[in-house]
């Protein structure tokens, strides 16, 4: 997210004056008239029009306890504990909620990820298909946000009151790959960790690439030279059979550990989307390139790699402990994964560094980052709401508080750590929190294209005959998908 690091800065050094003005559009909300020193002080920390809340509760329903890593934790805590995130939350909504006269009410639904059966969105079904008015705001997956879009069960956010979506706590080339017809149904702010920490980029090992007499890789990062091609070559000749027992095992060294769902940061982080869209904001098949054929072979080359690489996917789920347990002991490396591993990996003993997914070639004007479809929350609104200014408000305040509380925290989190506590590590994540990257294709899965990205990028399927073979019920997919939000 653009938005972190230069929110960030404006914090630390100029104490962040945000400005985040309202829409235009008229609210039933009385106006507050307190015109004491304690409203002249919130005005200098958010500048938007004072309204007295009068005592709402603003009612949540997200990932709580049981959810694993992507259990909601920016949005209510209890007290102050000494944890960076929790207390960073505590004194952005006791301000907020004192300020504005408000509560924060969180409902936590356990979400086992493995097999979803409940979650968020299911729970908020159930009330919307009973007309009940249970909850204003749901924190959950695209995956699971999916039905309740087609099911016209969402609210346009575009539509919400007070919502300023051109400040920068607010993601823009995000909403730009997430609206449908010129409509926002599914968002994310500075106020939400998940899609951040969920952002897939590249562990390195720092002991190991001094070993191996590697280039600065930050550096190759900074010339502009990070593109898989490179990523590929410098994994190559690493691996080697530590135990001699004649094969490259959980015992040995690695080149890359990771998951064939990287097939999928690969592609992604070329630029190339299963859908683009058309002049009207609706998703058009783009993939049929011989440029996405291209960076999909160049991937398959590097994750099927056996004297290279070592997947997860190739294992049963009880050995995932051994594969992680090869980067955790310096037997790797790199490894690709999510953002949030940083804070897992402190015990480690090995220095190691963080660094973007990477390009496909030098002439790409950005990087690009996506995130876990089925687990980094996005945030929707049920249709069944009866207080959208309150909310449209409520939710403007979040964001733009959290630019000065939530945001320094999710920082310091990520970089507290004794071996990547440098500029270099927070120039590298400034990037890839700069480039996070939507695609509905993948989101929505249209005729199977997601699975056949994965297929063709981390297993055996070749290009030409997958998607010719999905492209029609591909295209009839979004032909439904766009009768239905329309």
């Amino acid at each position: 997210m653009k938005k972190i690091s230069i929110m960030l800065l404006f914090a630390l050094l100029i104490g962040l004056f945000i400005s985040c003005g309202g829409n235009e559009a008229k609210s039933d909300i009385p106006n507050g008239t307190n015109n004491d020193e304690t409203e002249t002080e919130a005005k200098k920390v958010i500048d938007i029009e004072y309204i007295d809340l009068e005592g709402y509760e603003i009612r949540f329903v997200v990932r709580g306890e049981g959810s694993g890593n992507f259990q909601c934790i920016d949005l209510y805590s209890e007290s102050m504990n000494g944890d960076k995130i929790n207390d960073a939350v505590y004194e952005r909504n006791s301000y907020l909620e004192e300020m504005y006269n408000f509560k924060i009410k969180m409902t936590g639904v356990a979400v086992n990820v493995a097999s979803i059966a409940d979650s968020p969105a299911t729970v908020a079904k159930t009330s919307i298909l009973s007309q009940e008015d249970l909850f204003d705001v749901v924190y959950d997956s695209f995956h699971q946000t999916n039905s309740l879009l087609q099911e016209k069960m969402l609210v346009d956010l575009y539509t919400l009151p007070y919502i300023n979506f051109s400040k920068p706590y607010w993601d823009a080339d995000v909403n730009a790959d997430l609206s449908i017809n010129n409509k926002l149904y599914t968002t994310h702010g500075e106020h939400m960790l998940s899609v951040s920490a969920g952002l897939y980029c590249t562990f390195f090992n720092k002991e190991m690439a001094e070993d191996l007499n590697l280039e600065d890789l930050y550096n190759i990062v900074r010339n502009n030279k990070w593109t898989m091609e490179k990523y590929y070559s410098l994994a190559k000749d690493v691996s080697y059979d530590i135990d001699g027992n004649g094969a490259l095992d959980f015992d040995d060294a690695w080149g890359l550990v990771t998951e064939s769902f990287n097939a999928l940061t690969f592609f992604a982080g070329s630029g190339e989307k299963i859908t683009t869209k058309d002049n009207n904001d609706l998703p058009i098949l783009s993939m049929n390139t011989s440029r996405a054929e291209s960076v999909l072979t160049l991937s398959n080359e590097f994750l099927t790699d056996k004297n290279t690489t070592i997947l997860f996917d190739n294992f049963g789920s009880d050995k995932w402990p051994l594969l992680t347990k090869i980067w955790e002991d310096g037997r790797a490396l790199f490894f690709l994964g999510p953002l949030m591993q940083t804070p897992t990996f402190r015990s480690m003993d090995t220095d190691f560094g963080i660094l973007p997914a990477p390009k496909y070639e030098e002439s790409q004007s950005r990087y690009y980052h996506i995130v876990s479809i089925w687990n980094a929350s996005l945030l929707v609104v049920p249709v069944t709401i009866t207080e959208p200014e309150k909310i449209g408000y409520i939710l403007e305040l979040l964001a733009a508080k959290s630019v000065d509380t939530l945001t320094p925290a999710f920082y310091d989190v990520q970089l507290t750590n004794k071996f990547i506590r440098d500029n270099e590590s927070k120039e590298m994540i400034d990037i890839i929190l700069a480039s996070a990257s939507f695609d509905l294709g993948s989101a929505y899965n249209f005729g199977g294209l997601f699975n056949a990205v994965l297929n063709i990028g981390a297993k055996t399927a070749k290009f030409a005959s997958t998607y010719a073979s999905a492209e029609s019920s591909a295209q009839a997919a979004i032909e439904k998908f766009i009768e239905a939000v329309s």
